[in-house]
């Protein structure tokens, strides 16, 4: 099913449906309570939509998603001078059960995840991404592309479609499991709470790589002690907060090189480096060269 929606209301009936819906938004003002019956993945196409789910703030911008099931409550506030286009897609709870079956049949070796529970039940994390960075992100970028292009067309999605964002969600997602899970926390509420709270510190970094930034602040922006956000985050993601820090800045800087192929000490600065020096000398560590002999 496809319907649309926009500042006057609803196009389309929701009442005949198998739960697996696809709804294009575009509008200036909203602030509604949302209903969350099935899987659920909230993408932003162009604006900012800002989801408040118990109790905290999901700010989406264009090119990002955010995932929630039948569990989850909030609501979404667009205040903007432009139209804010978005995709919403719910999936029915037995279509990603069938595909979370799939993950565990014996040959896989991700039984001992509980991926069931996780994905239907209280448990389950809401959780941000970049649509550029991930398979269900993939998806979602070529169905704003044909979207876009004629938005109230009548679009039908065959079952084939919604299998696709499924197997999508599910392979991205379970890397956030295992973040779940690695955390030593008997009570799955407290895992859920750190977990937010890192993702927001994570976040933080993700938005101001390319200036100077102090743990302490991001411990702070996710409310953790330093301490704490430093064994946490390097528990769950792999990486210090210091590396992921110079991880981000060194892809950047490559990316830029490739694209732009800026003056060095120029580079240094946009990717947050107050001297060519100390640039160079942390390209070399992270990419075995260094940037002046990388092409």
């Amino acid at each position: 099913m496809y319907v649309t929606v926009d500042d006057n209301g609803l196009n389309g009936n929701l009442k005949a449906n198998d739960g697996n819906i696809v709804m294009y938004s575009s509008c200036k003002s909203l602030d509604s309570k949302l209903s969350f019956h099935n899987f659920s993945i909230k993408y932003v196409m162009a604006g900012d939509e800002l989801y408040r789910l118990k109790s905290q703030d999901f700010a989406l911008t264009g090119g990002e998603y955010l995932l929630c099931n039948h569990h989850c409550e909030g609501k979404v506030i667009i205040d903007s001078k432009t139209n804010v286009k978005g995709i919403c897609i719910d999936v029915s709870r037995e279509l990603l059960s069938e595909v979370v079956a799939s993950y565990l049949a014996p040959d896989t070796n991700v039984l001992d995840l509980d991926l069931c529970k996780h994905f239907n039940s209280q448990d389950f994390i809401e959780h941000q991404f970049k649509a550029q960075s991930t398979h269900l992100g993939q998806l979602l970028t070529q169905l704003d592309k044909i979207i876009s292009n004629k938005p109230y067309d009548d679009y039908r999605f065959e079952p084939e479609f919604y299998y696709r964002l499924s197997e999508g969600i599910v392979g991205d997602y379970i890397p956030v499991v295992k973040q779940f899970q690695s955390l030593r926390c008997i009570k799955s509420d407290t895992k859920r709470d750190l977990l937010r709270r890192l993702s927001k510190g994570k976040h933080f970094i993700d938005l101001n790589y390319t200036h100077e930034i102090d743990i302490m602040q991001v411990a702070t922006e996710s409310n953790i002690s330093q301490y704490h956000f430093f064994r946490l985050f390097k528990t769950v993601y792999g990486v210090s907060p210091y590396q992921y820090i110079k991880q981000k800045r060194m892809e950047k800087a490559k990316e830029i090189l490739v694209k732009h192929r800026l003056p060095l000490t120029q580079l240094a600065m946009e990717v947050g480096y107050n001297d060519i020096f100390s640039f160079s000398k942390a390209y070399k560590q992270f990419f075995g060269c260094p940037p002046s002999q990388q092409f």
